[in-house]
């Protein structure tokens, strides 16, 4: 191995310590075309301004629609307010108790279940929910998990990752003309069942229907399909992902895994969703977000940390970094149940925080209690009790388990776990 592949290895795997080291002596970084942004405060001032700092995805969002747009793609322009608008009246804000959490709660207990104590959780729990619940809830089904999940993977991977491998744009390309044409027929097939099957359908894609049918704008038959493949590629890869990612780093803490299969057994909901945000500031989904410089932008103006950006630059916000820096978030490298929701940037900041995010902090923690609820979990042996990648996107993790599901002291867990994370 090369001296600069050797090199590209070590930061790879370091990354929290380059930017915990960047925060400190170099928290902007300029360098040819690229700026690296790391601190707290910083990366909420880039993630606020949407006009100045833009999202990359539009182009790519144009060949995934085949030439539309999605709100994802958008500065801040009407169309952009007009339909996540659209949309916030489909998905509704009191669906979250009302379908959305005892929907998930009953997809991951029954898998749980019927599971005979060794269960490969990928295949068979993580990817399996949120391609149900996009069935159920959102109206697309009639496509296998498995196969909706690889398309999703692919499709998340070449609109977010800027070094995605050819192979993956390319299947990607030919799965998001899979899914088009899939929503196409299911939006066709819907309007064509009879009043009163269609009165008694109450999906996202029926209520977006609805609302077409009232003559709101924004609202066409390629409006609705573009909108519900946005919110599939955000929904099903995040969800999968963040509950391996969280499971995998209980298993290695024991203390913390003994609490947190106290909450689920005890359905502390709230407690589960702070393990889950928590656990991924030490195991990140992503290291940040891009963004590009639509106009010159000088970013902590006034500090001595200030750096003009200009015109074209591509900006990469570190958000994993952010929920790093001990100048806004105390103690940040102990594991703390009891911090406020605004610390945590799992989900994005600003204008284009991901939509489903509620959901997603709703089925993760659901799937983790519908695991957690077993006993003498363990992970399998070998190679099998190790998560494994394809690309970015774990695929495989086996553990054993024993069905019993019981209460234990009626205490709610300690909010506080002053233990040292390896994280820097």
């Amino acid at each position: 191995m090369s001296i600069i592949a050797r090199l590209k290895a070590w930061a790879s795997n370091n990354v929290p310590l380059i930017f915990s080291i960047l925060r400190f002596v170099q928290p902007n970084v300029l360098y040819k075309n690229y700026a690296l942004i790391t601190r707290f405060k910083d990366i909420q001032e880039a993630l606020s301004r949407p006009n100045e700092l833009g999202v990359t995805y539009a182009d790519k969002m144009r060949v995934i629609t085949d030439g539309s747009n999605f709100f994802l793609g958008m500065d801040d322009i009407p169309d952009y307010t007009r339909d996540v608008s659209n949309m916030r009246l489909a998905v509704r804000r009191d669906d979250l108790d009302k379908i959305v959490a005892p929907l998930t709660d009953k997809l991951a207990k029954q898998i749980m279940e019927n599971s005979t104590g060794r269960i490969e959780l990928v295949s068979e729990l993580t990817s399996v929910v949120p391609c149900q619940f996009t069935a159920e809830y959102l109206g697309v089904s009639g496509i296998e998990p498995e196969k909706l999940f690889n398309w999703t993977c692919n499709l998340f991977q070449y609109l977010f990752y800027p070094d995605c491998p050819k192979e993956i744009e390319e299947a990607a390309i030919r799965d998001a003309a899979s899914l088009r044409a899939h929503i196409d027929h299911l939006i066709e097939e819907r309007r064509m069942l009879p009043a009163s099957e269609r009165d008694q359908k109450d999906d996202i894609l029926e209520r977006c229907l609805k609302l077409q049918e009232s003559g709101t704008p924004g609202m066409t038959d390629y409006d609705i399909r573009n909108n519900l493949i946005g919110i599939i590629i955000g929904l099903v890869p995040t969800t999968s992902k963040c509950a391996i990612l969280v499971l995998d780093y209980l298993l290695d803490n024991k203390a913390l895994f003994t609490k947190a299969q106290r909450a689920a057994h005890l359905d502390d909901m709230h407690t589960l969703e702070q393990f889950v945000l928590e656990t991924l500031r030490f195991k990140s989904f992503g290291a940040g977000l891009f963004r590009i410089a639509n106009c010159d932008y000088t970013i902590a103006q006034g500090t001595w940390r200030s750096k003009k950006i200009k015109k074209g630059t591509q900006v990469f916000v570190a958000t994993q970094s952010a929920m790093l820096d001990g100048r806004d978030l105390p103690h940040p490298k102990s594991f703390k149940l009891d911090r406020p929701r605004h610390v945590y940037m799992h989900f994005g900041y600003g204008m284009h925080t991901c939509f489903g995010q509620y959901i997603n902090l709703i089925q993760i923690p659901n799937i983790l209690k519908a695991i957690l609820k077993s006993e003498h979990i363990l992970r399998g042996k070998g190679e099998l009790g190790i998560v494994q990648y394809r690309e970015p996107y774990p695929i495989s993790l086996t553990i054993t388990h024993e069905q019993l599901s019981r209460h234990t002291d009626e205490t709610s867990p300690d909010t506080t776990i002053e233990k040292p994370s390896k994280v820097a």
